[in-house]
């Protein structure tokens, strides 16, 4: 077991913190990095898109969040352990994640909604394990719902006035509400903050549709 899996099975909190590139500042979006922490200062993961050279940066520019990409999550040692794949989607948009044996860990279904953001998760077995039902006034939170209950929140936080401003740098803190939670779960509620990141808040000038997902 990595130390990484061993942190994620102890740890009520994570925190996502996105590395900004040089590129960002003159509004060239570039692929998506992050550093992943438990609350002390030491990395325990990281998290690289893998959609690379010039077709990538091509389709980052013109298809913004609409594109396929891939996700790697790496351990603390820079060995890869889950990937997050996102195919091509007009609507309803969803993401798998599989670790890096192939093994099903689950995936992500989003469904209609006006003026907020709804997303089904399921386990590896196809089955509804949480619901995710952030409101356009809580544009910021992202809540995990079992049965009524919360059991995990995303919460984006504050990076500074000229990183709201000028850049897609995005600082996130992953809650975790439940003692009981699988390290599965874990793993999807770190993957739907990848996800987050990138289809609502990889670029400044999103339109009032992708903020209200009005059926997207």
């Amino acid at each position: 077991m990595s130390e990484f899996i061993q942190r994620l099975v102890e740890a009520d909190k994570l925190q996502v913190m996105q590395v900004m590139e040089g590129l960002e500042l003159i509004g060239l979006e570039t692929r998506n990095k992050y550093k992943i922490h438990t609350g002390r200062e030491e990395n325990v993961a990281f998290a690289a898109e893998q959609s690379t050279g010039f077709g990538g940066t091509v389709l980052r520019q013109i298809l913004g969040h609409w594109r396929s990409f891939s996700v790697t999550i790496f351990d603390e040692k820079r060995t890869p352990i889950f990937k997050l794949d996102f195919p091509f989607r007009w609507f309803f948009k969803t993401l798998f994640v599989t670790d890096t044996q192939g093994r099903k860990v689950g995936h992500l279904q989003q469904r209609f909604a006006i003026f907020r953001k709804k997303f089904d998760v399921f386990d590896a077995n196809g089955m509804l394990v949480a619901k995710i039902n952030s409101s356009f006034f809580r544009f910021w939170t992202f809540e995990f719902e079992d049965k009524g209950r919360v059991i995990g929140k995303i919460q984006k936080k504050w990076s500074g006035i000229l990183s709201e401003a000028f850049t897609d740098k995005d600082n996130f803190e992953i809650s975790f509400k439940n003692q009981n939670l699988t390290t599965d779960m874990k793993v999807l509620m770190l993957s739907t903050c990848l996800l987050v990141d990138i289809i609502y808040f990889e670029n400044n000038k999103a339109s009032v549709f992708d903020l209200a997902d009005l059926g997207s």
